[in-house]
């Protein structure tokens, strides 16, 4: 099922991305805005958190560094920074051709996480997310002369992912916390080899080490801490493999390097 297309989806996904971008900015100022405030006000703590008696806290994560929980999110998978080679490529019933590609269209994946979360200090937490991370991608490859299509190539990418994350948060207000979060994250692509039955004839490489920031919200009940979180994580390496399915080479000589990027929403609870 197609997420979004060309004409507006991208525009969207950028769209999101600045949008990202600036609530972590502001996240950010809000935490140590808050936290300079209450260094001047002597009878508030910034080492302790806020609390209310007429709001129902949990009052464990006080007495405990280490919880744990589980997260369910939603992403969209995309190619950054597609560098297409000059050279002209065979292509059967065709002849020699001059290739480009391109991401046209956006598709919906989703991931699911397990959550260990260790507090460092009162607002800073080290969290460590494994899970299993589902994406979708479609290269189209267009000649350059007529611009007309050649192919839509498949790259589905199952991921196992491994993120590191250090979580800042500002101090809580009765039940309600913005954070903000940075860090790494390295995905093992499942399906990362070429499979000419389900026609992928792009290899992809098997390990992916990603940069990730973002923002959330944590909101406090009786028994358990629900966040809402949103995240963009940058590929730091060209994933592009180097081999070349047989009588299909010309999709790969077409390419140069591309970029895995993604945006995510993520729901977790914790304990």
């Amino acid at each position: 099922m197609y997420f979004c297309t060309r004409l507006n989806g991208l525009k969207i996904l950028t769209g999101i991305k600045n949008i990202l971008l600036t609530a972590f900015i502001l996240c950010f100022f809000q935490a140590n805005a808050q936290i300079w405030w209450e260094k001047r006000t002597p009878h508030v703590s910034i080492w302790e958190y806020p609390r209310s008696n007429s709001m129902n806290l949990l009052d464990r994560e006080y007495s405990r560094s280490l919880h744990f929980g589980f997260g369910l999110g939603l992403n969209a998978f995309d190619f950054s920074r597609i560098q297409n080679s000059d050279n002209t490529v065979s292509v059967p019933g065709q002849g020699n051709l001059a290739l480009y590609s391109d991401l046209i269209y956006l598709k919906p994946g989703f991931n699911i996480n397990a959550i260990a979360d260790y507090r460092l200090v009162t607002n800073l937490d080290i969290r460590f997310t494994p899970g299993i991370f589902f994406g979708q991608r479609q290269l189209d490859f267009y000649r350059r002369d007529t611009k007309g299509l050649v192919k839509s190539v498949p790259v589905t990418s199952n991921y196992l992912e491994f993120p590191v994350i250090l979580k800042y948060s500002a101090n809580r207000y009765t039940n309600f916390r913005p954070y903000i979060l940075t860090g790494l994250n390295t995905r093992v692509n499942l399906s990362s080899s070429i499979n000419m039955d389900s026609e992928r004839y792009i290899e992809m490489k098997k390990l992916e080490p990603f940069a990730e920031i973002g923002f959330g919200f944590d909101f406090y009940f009786d028994y358990f801490r629900m966040s809402t979180e949103f995240k963009i994580s940058a590929g730091l390496i060209n994933c592009l493999g180097k081999a070349e399915a047989t009588g299909y080479e010309y999709y790969r000589r077409s390419l140069k390097s591309i970029h895995s990027n993604t945006v995510g929403f993520t729901v977790s609870f914790e304990l």
